[in-house]
Formats: C-alpha cells, sequence, structure tokens
C-alpha cells in the first residue's frame, strides 16, 4: 500500500537515495531541503517528490512542511554527517544534529502517532572493545560528530517514551556509493583517481592512515533498511551493516585498481592520526524483524563511487571549471 512519506535531509547523500527507491515502489514523497534548487541528487525523481524549502533547527519552516506534506511517516536523516566537519565546527554540529532533533519533534506534536525513523550511526560505540557490536553494546561516543548523535537519540527515545509517536532509531554503518561527502574516505580518494584520469591532478592519492577497520555498506541498501524501518511502526534501535570490518586500505587499494591511469599513494601526516580500531555491527536483530540484508557486494559499491566522481570532474570540465552543484 502506498503511503506518503517525508524525509529530512532529502536532497542529501542518503535521503535522494531514499526518495528514488520510495518512488519506485510507488510511494508519495515529500521532504524538507535547506537549499536552494536546483536539486541535482534527485534529478531521476524529479517530477516525482515534493520539495519544502526550509530549515531544520526553524519551527516555523517544519511545521509548515509537515502541515503540508501531511505525511503517514517521518524519516529523519537531515544533518552535519562528517565526523571531521563536525570536530572543526561543534556549533553547527550540535545546532543542526541535536536542535534539528528537538526542532522537529516538537512539531510533530501536531501530527500525534506518526511514526518516526530517526538516523543515528555506528560512531555512537566509539571504539569498541570487540566485534561484532549487538545494540546492547555500551556507548562510548569520541568527538563532537558521535556525541551528537547520542543526544539527538536520547530525545527521540524519549519521544517514543511518551507514547504519542513510535519511533525507530537506525544505527547504520558507514555507508558508501554514488552521492558521498568528498571529505569522507572512499569519496575522496575516488576524487583524486577521477581528477588524475582527467589530467587535472597528479596521479597520486594522498591519504590519512589506513590500519582503522569499518563496516561498509551501500547507500542503496541503506535506503531499503530506512524504507523497511518506516513500515515498522515500534519504538525500538536497530543496528544496520553488514557484521564485517574491512580495512581503510582495502578501500583505497580496490579504488586504485578501478583506475584508468597508474597511481600511486602517498600518506599525508596532516589527514589524521593513526589507529587500529575495529568496527562492526551485528544486524541480526534488525535482519530477522524486517527480511533486510545488503546485496550490493563492495567492489560495485566503489566501482559506482568512482563512476560518479568522473561523471562530475568531466561536468566540471564541461562548465569551464566553474564547480556544478553535484560536486559542491
Amino acid at each position: 500500500m502506498a503511503r506518503r512519506v517525508f524525509i529530512t535531509g532529502l536532497t542529501g547523500f542518503a535521503g535522494s537515495h531514499l526518495a528514488e527507491h520510495l518512488v519506485a515502489r510507488g510511494d508519495e514523497v515529500h521532504g524538507l531541503a535547506h537549499e536552494d534548487p536546483p536539486y541535482p541528487y534527485l534529478a531521476a525523481v524529479a517530477r516525482d517528490v515534493t520539495v519544502h524549502r526550509g530549515d531544520i533547527t526553524r519551527y516555523d519552516d517544519l511545521r509548515a512542511a509537515l502541515g503540508g506534506a501531511r505525511p503517514d511517516v517521518v524519516v529523519h536523516l537531515a544533518g552535519l554527517a562528517v565526523p571531521a566537519l563536525a570536530q572543526r565546527d561543534p556549533r553547527s554540529a550540535v545546532s543542526v544534529n541535536v536542535l534539528g532533533a528537538a526542532t522537529l519533534i516538537a512539531v510533530l506534536a501536531e501530527h500525534p502517532r506518526t511514526p518516526v525513523v530517526a538516523a543515528s550511526s555506528a560512531h555512537v560505540y566509539g571504539t569498541p572493545d570487540g566485534a561484532p557490536l549487538t545494540e546492547d553494546a555500551p556507548l562510548r561516543p569520541q568527538g563532537v560528530y558521535a556525541a551528537t548523535k547520542v543526544a539527538a537519540e536520547a530525545l527521540f527515545r524519549e519521544l517514543g517514551a511518551r507514547g504519542t509517536h513510535p519511533v525507530t532509531i537506525l544505527r547504520p554503518a558507514n555507508q558508501l556509493g554514488p552521492r558521498q561527502h568528498r571529505a569522507l574516505a572512499a569519496s575522496q580518494f575516488a576524487r583524486q583517481i577521477a581528477e588524475a584520469e582527467a589530467g587535472q591532478a597528479e596521479a597520486v592519492v594522498r591519504h590519512g592512515p589506513l590500519d582503522a577497520e569499518r563496516d561498509f555498506i551501500d547507500v542503496r541498501d541503506m535506503a531499503k533498511a530506512y524504507a523497511a524501518a518506516a513500515e515498522l511502526g515500534e519504538a525500538a534501535t536497530y543496528n544496520v551493516g553488514s557484521g564485517r570490518p574491512v580495512a581503510i586500505r582495502v578501500i583505497l587499494e580496490t579504488l586504485v585498481g578501478f583506475a584508468r591511469v597508474p597511481i600511486r599513494t602517498e600518506l599525508d601526516p596532516a589527514r589524521g592520526a593513526a589507529g587500529r580500531s575495529r568496527v562492526a555491527l551485528d544486524a541480526t536483530r534488525f535482519r530477522q524483524k524486517t527480511g533486510w540484508s545488503p546485496r550490493i557486494g563492495l567492489e560495485e559499491s566503489l566501482r559506482d563511487t568512482l563512476d560518479f566522481w568522473r561523471a562530475a570532474i568531466h561536468e566540471l570540465a564541461g562548465a569551464g571549471g566553474r564547480r556544478p552543484p553535484t560536486i559542491a
């Protein structure tokens, strides 16, 4: 049965992929966008989604958007999602990730019983003692971004405890795929390779330490997880991941292997401190509850990320050096 779904962060990395998935299955999609059009990530579904302009931290903006959409379910994805940027600008991170959540919760008082799916992060676990992690593992946030996600979780959990709205919180593993923010590792590597292939940069990928191991899933698989969670209508918290830790080194080596020109790699000490932490998520509970499982493998996800950057760099060249919105 088709539903009316409202997505905060509609025009971003995860939000745009979720919109495509929902449109494909016949849902009516509305969402909040903080920026002016055009919305390049929504190009494939531009005629099928309704975009409401507004700031996630402004009560009146959200009230107007939700009032116009009258959704059957809300999926909250809006946020500052790059840990390094959050660390550099903690006030913005707290404003968007925590105040934004609080503002949405306040507006939802006018929409009783509307289910909510809220995006958290595997970062809430910090550096764990072992892996894979279940939802019962202690929360040990390290850094501003993780702290804001723990705070937002607490706000949404309190909303769920009131009994007025079923709130499902998802803690995703690290996501890969087309449209990933250019400051995150896989996208950063892919962009450097695409620039080298286009003759716009030296044929070298500069990187930080590569020993850390993380759980990775494709953003399109994560979109299906959000859609599955939207059907639950229950107060619960679930991990969503592959359960398999992968070293950042493997991400880089795989992308370099896809390059069309010889690429060398070079450690840049300015790109973070060395670490050997290992994080993987046990998503058994979510799989059993929904039947969800990841379908897109690591190599396919990385190849598609690189192809996205190849297209974006080509677009940049066609724009005469002016940065197009796809690589803003």
